[in-house]
């Protein structure tokens, strides 16, 4: 009962934050900026208020009364985006199972949308954040079709607030040759790998058939209706694959269903390219830190398969796949670029492209004037673990520090010095 209060009081607190606008424009002058996508501006000011991004380049006028940040020495970049993550829903793995929300039961759930069970004071979410993580896509695992994915926004919102698409993508543990699920996920449905594939196939037969009279019927079916958008192409349905015959697999399922579909993991993906690009569809890739799927691939088989997406010009996102290690997002392409990738390429991949991939472009993944003010203040490039960062702001508003540096700035200012 007592924890169920603090938990209570502490999201209560999170929606006086959230519903306080941000409180006066703020211009940070004389930065080093790097918009993503287009030139970087050697010392330059961005000024947002309200949430978004107002001016930006080398000669903009600073709003009277505004919050002014010295920029010398420091560089402004985007916010990253994962969008592949637990974040919000996993807490602590293994050892306290009522911090899981990640698996529902049945096997076909699209109706439940991930978002939804979003926890806003997830000690998680600190860190995440203060690595420079703005924006997460989350999606529950369990089941043949998890639930439907939601783009979440790490500020200090209530679950509603946070939410920035809540039913962004349609979760799909695809059908693994080597049975169960394809990619991550938890139990799926059994039967022969031949039985899953037409059981789907039939699943989305029927949502097809439901859609026109979606809305209209006196008997609804929730699963049926949400699953309308996404049987009929208008919205992305997400593969979770890993091997390369279950891609493979995928990409003919998708096709054959005419679908709007992205391949997510994919670790096999280098054994396979020319389908993939064939079928011209984007790929979630990672994590990075994987094993190769066989001891008879290159010890570097994942580290290069981005720049191998790169070169074939088939859009691509590095992505994590966990909540405890989106906070390692920078550093997963960080590896990408250390085997290969540009170094341009390897921010995009982690802001702008998984953006696109998504649908979001024209609100995050870079700075520009009318989009969300979800940004970065760094010490230099936030790909090198060296930097440190300085500042989060979400939609405008500056984050505060995670839970960990208020322990650690907590005890290090003991008499003794922390000694």
């Amino acid at each position: 009962m007592k924890s169920r209060l603090l938990w209570i009081l502490a999201a209560g607190a999170a929606a006086l934050v959230a519903q306080a606008p941000q409180p006066r424009a703020v211009a940070i002058v004389d930065a080093r900026i790097v918009p993503v996508g287009a030139p970087v501006i050697a010392q330059g000011t961005i000024v947002f208020a309200h949430g978004k991004i107002t001016a930006l380049g080398t000669h903009v006028e600073v709003p009277k009364g505004a919050e002014i940040i010295r920029g010398k020495g420091i560089a402004v970049y985007p916010g990253m985006l994962d969008a592949d993550t637990t974040v919000g829903i996993a807490e602590v793995s293994g050892h306290a199972p009522g911090t899981m929300d990640v698996n529902e039961l049945g096997d076909f759930n699209p109706q439940l949308v991930s978002g939804k069970s979003v926890n806003p004071t997830s000690d998680i979410l600190g860190t995440v954040r203060a690595n420079g993580v703005t924006t997460v896509l989350v999606a529950m695992r369990g089941g043949r079709i998890s639930a439907q994915a939601s783009l979440v926004d790490l500020g200090l919102y209530t679950n509603d607030e946070m939410n920035l698409e809540r039913k962004a993508a349609l979760w799909i543990n695809f059908p693994s040759a080597r049975g169960g699920r394809g990619g991550r996920g938890g139990a799926a449905a059994g039967g022969s790998t031949a039985q899953q594939l037409q059981q789907l196939a039939d699943y989305f037969a029927a949502a097809r058939r439901y859609a026109p009279i979606a809305g209209t019927t006196q008997f609804p079916q929730p699963a049926m209706a949400a699953m309308a958008p996404y049987a009929t192409g208008a919205a992305p349905v997400i593969f979770s694959v890993s091997s390369a015959p279950d891609i493979r697999a995928a990409i003919k399922f998708g096709q054959e269903q005419h679908l709007k579909f992205i391949l997510a993991g994919a670790l096999d993906a280098w054994q396979v390219i020319p389908e993939i690009k064939a079928a011209g569809c984007p790929v979630l890739y990672g994590p990075l830190t994987s094993m190769p799927s066989s001891e008879n691939d290159p010890y570097d088989a994942i580290y290069t398969t981005p720049a191998a997406l790169a070169r074939a010009g088939i859009p691509f996102a590095i992505v994590t796949g966990s909540a405890a290690d989106s906070r390692n997002l920078p550093y997963n392409a960080a590896l990408a670029e250390a085997y290969g990738l540009a170094p341009a390429a390897a921010l995009e991949a982690i802001t702008i492209s998984p953006a696109k991939i998504l649908g979001v472009d024209s609100q995050i993944g870079t700075l520009a004037v009318g989009k969300r003010a979800n940004l970065i203040i760094s010490s230099g490039d936030p790909l090198d673990p060296r930097t440190q960062i300085q500042s989060v702001y979400i939609d405008g508003l500056l984050m505060p520090p995670s839970k960990h540096k208020r322990l650690y700035d907590q005890w290090m200012a003991r008499p003794d010095g922390g000694q």
